[in-house]
């Protein structure tokens, strides 16, 4: 570290401070921060495009029903889902390592945040594979209930309809769709709200294990566990935190959005008749301000993650220790455990 560029402070941080040094990241080290971020966005944008001809050569080859076009794009959504949270579970892994780094004083740079977290790849590649399946189980499970209440209710209506002989007016009571609606929702909207807790409940439960299978020496299920652990212990303020967090980005990204979408209509007319690697590759300047919103996040995540432990589990002690090895020129030994602790292994 130069005078320039003096480490974070040890010490525990509020909302507004977590959000001004992650800028502060992003600004001193954006090919750290924001270009790794963009690289795996690139990649899984990559998966997404491939995903897209492969559905498109369906399409037009097979000529498929309506049932087989509602099952790719169940397909298409718990893949762009699935992109997103291995995204954000490696670029949360490597910007730990790199947080650390700038607050204990060492150098910032992918090759020895790559090499700290070396020792501990199989356990992020195991949370990265758990944030990839599980939530698409949970979600592929309420598009499947909510299909099967949605399919008898229109069952039932046509049944109905045919009972008449096809003419509602030979009925004295025709059936009323508002009344089989009602009686879709009492169990569709229970059923949905039941399975968005569980969605809710497991994502919070695993907010931490990117982190914690990058920072603490750790195997799959004990990072899983000490992620469970962090969030049940500090719950009511890290989901203050993170709802503060959305309520304060959303007026930032709103006004961003709408001019982007419409570029981007603008941009899918222009080049349509392009090659799709060519599309492929104009379409990543987008990719670049979605790599640098998400390395801002997992930044005030990562901030978060180490805030819990300086004010619950004395972490300032060990940073502070790395701090005084590093002003010192100490070679750093952390290469197993970036954050220097060992109280949980």
């Amino acid at each position: 570290m130069t005078a320039a560029h003096p480490p974070l402070a040890i010490a525990p941080r509020n909302i507004l401070e977590m959000w001004a040094d992650a800028v502060l990241l992003l600004r001193r080290h954006p090919f750290q921060f924001v270009i790794s971020a963009l690289v795996l966005t690139v990649a899984g944008s990559l998966i997404e495009s491939a995903w897209g001809w492969v559905v498109t050569t369906l399409v037009d080859e097979s000529d498929p029903e309506p049932a087989q076009l509602a099952q790719l794009g169940t397909l298409s959504l718990l893949l762009s889902l699935a992109v997103f949270l291995t995204v954000f579970a490696l670029t949360g892994a490597l910007q730990a390592v790199l947080v650390v780094q700038t607050i204990v004083g060492r150098p910032v740079t992918i090759r020895a945040a790559l090499r700290l977290l070396a020792p501990r790849i199989r356990a992020v590649l195991g949370v990265t594979a758990l944030l990839t399946v599980v939530p698409q189980l949970v979600l592929l499970a309420l598009i499947a209930v909510l299909s099967v209440f949605i399919w008898q209710w229109l069952s039932s209506e046509l049944d109905a309809f045919l009972a008449t002989g096809g003419d509602p007016v030979l009925d004295s009571v025709p059936p009323s769709p508002s009344e089989a609606l009602i009686a879709v929702a009492v169990i569709v909207v229970p059923t949905f709200a039941l399975l968005s807790l569980v969605w809710v409940v497991m994502a919070l439960a695993l907010l931490f294990a990117p982190i914690t299978a990058a920072l603490e020496p750790l195997r799959f299920g004990g990072a899983v566990r000490r992620s469970m652990l962090l969030v049940g212990n500090n719950l009511w303020r890290i989901v203050g935190i993170i709802l503060l967090n959305l309520l304060i980005a959303l007026p930032i990204i709103l006004p961003l959005f709408v001019p982007l979408v419409l570029i981007g209509s603008i941009f899918s007319v222009a080049t349509a008749d392009l090659p799709s690697w060519a599309q492929e590759v104009m379409s990543w300047p987008f990719d670049l301000m979605i790599a640098a919103f998400i390395a801002w996040q997992v930044t005030v995540l990562v901030l978060l993650y180490i805030d819990v432990r300086i004010r619950q589990e004395g972490l300032a002690a060990d940073l502070w220790q790395r701090r005084t090895a590093a002003s010192s020129g100490t070679p750093d030994g952390g290469a197993g455990d970036p954050t220097g602790d060992t109280k949980n292994g």
